[in-house]
């Protein structure tokens, strides 16, 4: 049989970078939209856990900026993260560089380190970007950051830390449970006085208990407990409502999504995210 040529996903480049904050390699990947950029370049979403994620976005990208008045989605380029690693996941490195400390009521993950997101925030803020801004055509003042799960929690830590490295943050079913009551005290005191970032997030319907098509599952009453203790609704509903009143409800999105659950609302999200991003960019 003769072999096919592999599939390659056009105008993408796929590079490995070493990052001086901490020393760790990452896989990024990026896109860039045909045609000319505009003059200040083009609005960027930096996707973390790319080799999950990359490919999503830029086929999104793709259809929904062919028709942007039908779909609410305008050409921008796609950053994607990686860690260096094969799998879809990879949770021990995820671990390391998307939290902040050790996880306040469970027990720590016996697999590897935890508390690597302020030097792995550094190397996306003060080594990535500006690197691809110098070598790209990419709008500075245009920049999303965008994360699911334990990675959305990133994103919450990241905007609290450092709200001006991005303008518009995405955090779909954010990871809250890892520590509620210190992202949260951390970004009433960073919101309120700066009142300038987009925040868009979501979860989706099912999480916060068992979706139908697993209830018959063997051991679907463990999943009931976890979810039950990490309350991945009720944290996210609380915190958008804080997000409402320190930046305004047009820079503070948050959206239920009906029928998803954790695993396929990140689905909907990318959509949704594009559309909000490009709202708030063309808001400028």
């Amino acid at each position: 049989m003769t072999a096919w040529p592999p599939v390659e996903l056009p105008a993408s480049q796929l590079r490995r970078v070493r990052a001086a904050a901490n020393g760790a390699d990452y896989r990024v990947s990026v896109w860039l939209p045909e045609g000319p950029p505009p003059a200040a370049g083009f609005p960027a979403i930096f996707v973390l856990d790319a080799g999950a994620l990359f490919a999503t976005f830029v086929e999104a990208i793709r259809r929904g900026s062919r028709r942007v008045d039908a779909t609410g989605v305008a050409p921008m380029a796609v950053i994607g993260i990686g860690h260096d690693a094969d799998e879809l996941f990879a949770n021990r490195l995820r671990r390391r560089d998307y939290t902040w400390g050790p996880p306040a009521h469970e027990a720590q993950p016996d697999a590897g380190p935890v508390g690597g997101g302020t030097a792995f925030l550094s190397f996306l803020a003060d080594e990535l970007a500006p690197a691809l801004r110098q070598e790209l055509p990419l709008d500075g003042a245009c920049q999303t950051l965008f994360g699911h799960s334990l990675a959305g929690q990133f994103v919450l830590q990241a905007l609290a830390a450092r709200p001006d490295a991005f303008r518009t943050w995405a955090a779909i079913s954010p990871s809250i449970w890892w520590d509620p009551a210190g992202l949260t005290a951390r970004l009433a005191t960073t919101l309120p006085p700066t009142r300038t970032p987009n925040v868009f997030m979501a979860v989706g319907e099912w999480e916060g208990a068992v979706p139908p098509w697993q209830r018959t599952h063997p051991g679907h009453d463990l999943l009931v407990a976890r979810r039950a203790q990490r309350d991945m609704v009720g944290h996210a509903q609380a915190l958008a409502q804080d997000m409402a009143a320190w930046l305004g409800p047009d820079r503070a999105a948050f959206r239920i999504f009906e029928d998803e659950d954790h695993a396929s609302v990140v689905m909907v999200g990318c959509q949704r995210t594009l559309r909000f991003a490009t709202a708030r960019n063309q808001a400028m």
